[in-house]
């Protein structure tokens, strides 16, 4: 069995979702990028097309036209309305315009616009009337700098990328945010928690700052700095596992195979050096953990003191950052979120999500866009026509409210870097993901045309800078296109001109094509060559 969509329920952020039964066990699909823990038994769905273990599994909706005046398929932007139509053919909308963005499965996504705020959707043979789109806004930042804070600077000289600690420490992070502030007004920030590892995502105490970065004293300072130059502070925050060596572990709220082996483990870990305990710990722990790897054991989100004790590692930072990345928010309960985030509701959280976050928009309003970022990895340079339908597929199965929020990106430090992937296609794709909604990030040494790889880590090589280079100041133009034009929000979509893509986005249209982005509106013409 793939699924079962038992029944439909109102949802005020969907309109209405289906309850769909997914066999005994865990749910895993590409809707939780393919992680386990979100979801057992069953899994609430919009329609759409998802990909599960054992197969397809298509949802349908059960009437056209599919569509409500709901955060899901509406946003008001004030200017204009942007609304998603599910339908098997083309629909009108009253003082308006349609557009179609991806067939998917029996039916395609389509987007409307208009500027009434009670208008009609004809498709089918039905005329369906609407009124009171929910309200949308953007987030506080247009662009932000990723930093994993050890690799700010090679203090220590290391030589083994994948283990050794850099040295980089939070005075040399705010060096590089201030340096950043041409193409940029937030920093995105990689762990600073004591843990066991560089990257500090096998955290021992989330309520303190690793004294290696300068504890608390260079945290404050940091965090002031900041403030003074108006960057607005994300913090990566890990809450669906911890480190080994974290008190919690083995007495609290996880998922115990073997209780006994569970305390060896950790007695072991505790008294061990790294690499001799990295050489013991093979095989399947007992424990469940983030992908089987031992140093990670993963909270059980079925206990309350589980919830509770995220809510309150949420509730410790929001007064000191200005948004959260969550870590693997896929691998967390829908629900969960809602409560743990309650203490940072006026603040940018997005979460990591490796799939299609369809099931979890209601509880995170933006995530990391992995689907534009396939898009871009597999036509970029390549095909234009195959790159506009991408796009328009990543825009049709992404709220209109979402948009604005989704963290749109050519790297990060789970992947190769962006000048290895893309090479001379590097430009062109920054020049699209500024002119598209969402918040662009630039991963350390992005800027510079840093190359690397995942694969041995060459990736998180500490950062060098590169105040001359010319991409940075290509960056720091697009950083200046995207705050005067307002090009963070929908609505948009994409087409084919020859080699060149055609956005158009926001009252504007924006052209790319190889060394040259050009800017139209009714109030200003801009040409950039790059």
């Amino acid at each position: 069995m793939t699924c079962v969509v038992e029944r439909w329920r109102r949802d005020p952020y969907y309109g209405a979702v289906a309850i769909v039964r997914a066999g005994g066990g865990y749910v895993v699909g590409d809707f939780t990028g393919w992680i386990h823990g979100a979801f057992k038994d069953h899994v609430e769905l919009p329609p759409g097309v998802y990909r599960f273990e054992e197969g397809e599994c298509v949802v349908e909706p059960p009437e056209y036209p599919w569509h409500f005046p709901a955060p899901y398929t509406a946003a008001d932007w004030g200017d204009v309305v942007e609304l998603r139509i599910y339908a098997p053919e083309t629909p009108e909308v009253s003082g308006g315009e349609v557009t179609k963005l991806a067939e998917v499965g029996p039916f395609a996504v389509y987007l409307g616009t208009t500027r009434r705020r009670r208008y009609e959707v004809r498709c089918c043979g039905k005329t369906r009337r609407f009124r009171s789109p929910p309200a949308a806004a953007s987030p506080p930042v247009t662009a932000m700098y990723e930093v994993l804070p050890d690799r700010a600077a090679d203090r220590l000289r290391c030589r083994d990328l994948r283990r050794d600690f850099c040295g980089g420490t939070l005075k040399d992070v705010a060096a590089l945010a201030a340096a950043a502030l041409d193409f940029s007004d937030g920093l995105y920030l990689h762990p600073i928690y004591p843990a066991m590892s560089y990257h500090r995502y096998d955290v021992v105490n989330h309520m303190d700052v690793d004294e290696r970065l300068g504890g608390w004293t260079a945290f404050v300072a940091l965090r002031d700095a900041l403030r003074r130059a108006g960057m607005r502070l994300v913090l990566d925050v890990v809450l669906y596992h911890v480190g080994l060596r974290n008190p919690l572990f083995p007495e609290g709220p996880f998922i115990l195979k073997s209780p006994e082996p569970a305390r060896l483990v950790k007695e072991a870990a505790l008294r061990l050096p790294r690499d001799l305990f990295r050489e013991l710990a093979r095989g399947e722990p007992p424990y469940e953990t983030f992908l089987k790897v031992w140093a990670m054991p993963r909270l059980d989100y079925s206990r309350p003191e589980a919830v509770e004790y995220a809510r309150r590692v949420v509730e410790f930072w929001a007064p000191h950052v200005d948004g959260f990345r969550l870590d693997v928010a896929h691998g967390v309960p829908p629900g969960v979120w809602t409560e743990v985030l309650r203490p940072a509701s006026s603040h940018y959280v997005f979460g990591e999500h490796v799939g299609n976050p369809a099931p979890f928009y209601g509880a995170v309003r933006g995530f990391t866009a992995y689907v534009l970022y396939g898009a871009l990895k597999e036509w970029l340079g390549r095909d234009s026509a195959k790159l506009a339908e991408a796009i328009n597929r990543y825009v049709a199965l992404t709220p209109p409210a979402a948009l604005p929020y989704m963290n749109t990106f050519l790297e990060n430090h789970d992947l190769d870097r962006a000048a290895t992937v893309f090479g001379g296609a590097l430009q062109m794709g920054y020049a699209i993901i500024f002119s598209l909604p969402g918040v662009p990030s630039v991963y350390a040494g992005g800027e510079c045309g840093e190359e690397g790889k995942e694969a041995d880590h060459t990736n998180r090589r500490p950062h060098t800078p590169c105040p001359g280079s010319s991409l940075r100041q290509m960056l720091t133009q697009l950083y200046k296109f995207r705050r005067e034009l307002r090009l963070n929000r929908g609505p948009v979509w994409a087409e084919a001109r020859g080699p060149s893509l055609v956005l158009h986005q926001a009252g504007s249209e924006v052209v790319v094509e190889g060394g040259r982005l050009v800017i139209s509106n009714t109030r200003h013409d801009f040409e950039f060559l790059y």
